[in-house]
């Protein structure tokens, strides 16, 4: 029996995010691994956007990138997901660090506007790793913390990638201004290599594997159909969709921070710090507000929407008036609905779904919200490219957030997809009906 499934956990009294770090030894390192990693992803991002830039004098250009670091998830989805479940999740997230670590040089490659292609295609393959990698370590952490600390385990996930948005980016951003991009690109490679061994040296369970060979098609339907008989964890796979339609319009900053603001990569840092203060402190707010209600839970995610929404209209705001420091302030806003939202639906679906089923599930979760970032990136970039001004750009990105918040409200209000405390049931429970239904 897992550590998730502790039969003395108790819903109503969650463990503090300190007193998890310090007792699970085995959370903590892979927690410290992934704050490496993370920190080295967003030193590379914003020196490939500086870079692009740079060569394409585009914005276009920089959405093809977004495009790239996105899309592939989608397509990826089927396969990614059954793999998460059939094999060891640890040796998974392994050889993806190791992976990505070798991919992440070949930026330094890129030289000349003929080259811009490499970076399109090491973004591909950077994500196609990712791909494989987010399902096995989102699907691992309910097997290595107790019930009682899975909502402080992904508070702090996700508000570790808020902090190394904010301070990764914004080192990134002086260390490509001061050092050169290469140092930026060199430094993310290593953090994908002392990543990787932290990891090796935790043991994470996985599910029980059985001898039928793999069958990605199969698997997938599987997954698919648990979504479908299950219809409040298809609610919670929406939250993830919703705020990929709308996330598109973070295409905007590379373009706000370099051109409106005059401010160069050290802007697009900026700026990107902002939105990492916000993720960073959504996760930590919401379970002080909400704690266990899975009403005030379903409250929190609407809300969070139309938070998003006020943020970019914040920002269009500041590029009119051409402040920095008050589209930093409406970044953070914006995000702090993002924080929130990533951290509800993600341990919502953690807490419901079967273990054998789980990798599947996030990775549609994953991959349904990279398709919906591809659609918005693309979107945006091409109104960029159309002569569309950023100022108007972020006024529809803000009717996108608000939009889809009203629309998720009233589906889960009430009828087959309503979330409520049934939302809870034992998961183990509901996959044997399942199982005999078919």
């Amino acid at each position: 029996m897992s550590v998730a499934q502790n039969p003395t956990y108790d819903a109503d009294r969650p463990v503090g995010y300190w007193q998890l770090i310090k007792q699970n030894s085995r959370f903590r390192t892979l927690w410290i691994a992934q704050l490496i990693s993370m920190a080295g992803d967003w030193f590379n991002s914003v020196a490939v956007l500086g870079l692009v830039l740079q060569l394409t004098r585009s914005g276009f250009g920089a959405s093809l990138v977004l495009l790239a670091s996105t899309v592939p998830m989608f397509f990826l989805m089927p396969i990614a997901g059954p793999v998460a479940d059939r094999f060891d999740r640890r040796t998974l997230m392994i050889l993806a660090n190791l992976f990505s670590a070798a991919v992440s040089l070949l930026f330094i490659l890129v030289k000349t506007e003929d080259m811009v292609w490499l970076l399109y295609v090491a973004n591909i393959l950077l994500i196609v790793s990712a791909s494989f990698f987010s399902p096995a370590s989102s699907a691992s952490i309910p097997n290595i913390v107790t019930r009682g600390e899975l909502f402080a385990a992904n508070a702090l996930a996700g508000a570790s990638w808020g902090v190394m948005v904010m301070v990764g980016s914004a080192l990134g951003g002086i260390v490509s201004t001061l050092l050169g991009r290469d140092i930026a690109f060199v430094i993310n490679a290593l953090s994908f290599l002392i990543a990787a061994g932290l990891i090796a040296r935790v043991e994470i369970p996985s599910p029980h594997v059985t001898n039928q060979p793999l069958s990605p098609v199969k698997d997938f339907i599987e997954g698919m159909r648990y979504l479908r008989r299950y219809l409040p964890a298809l609610a919670l796979v929406g939250i993830e969709l919703g705020w990929g339609f709308g996330v598109g319009v973070v295409v905007l900053l590379s373009v706000l921070g370099t051109q409106v603001f005059q401010a160069g990569d050290a802007g697009i840092g900026v700026l990107y710090a902002g939105r990492g203060l916000g993720v960073l402190m959504g996760p930590f707010v919401v379970p002080v507000v909400a704690g266990n209600d899975i009403k005030k839970l379903r409250r929190a995610v609407w809300l969070s929407f139309m938070l998003a929404g006020i943020g970019y209209l914040i920002v269009a705001l500041a590029a009119w008036n051409n402040t920095l420091w008050l589209a930093f302030l409406g970044l953070m806003v914006a995000h702090f609905g993002g924080g929130v939202v990533w951290a509800v639906g993600s341990i919502l679906l953690q807490i419901t779904t079967p273990d054998r089923l789980r990798g599947r599930v996030l990775s549609v979760n994953s991959g349904l919200g990279t398709l919906g970032s591809g659609i918005s990136t693309l979107f945006f970039g091409l109104a960029l490219q159309a002569g569309s001004s950023p100022m108007t750009l972020a006024v529809v990105g803000a009717a996108i957030f608000a939009s889809w918040g009203a629309f998720w409200a009233l589906m889960t209000a009430g009828g087959p997809f309503h979330i409520s405390k049934a939302t809870m049931v034992d998961s183990e429970q509901r996959v044997t009906r399942t199982q005999s239904a078919d």
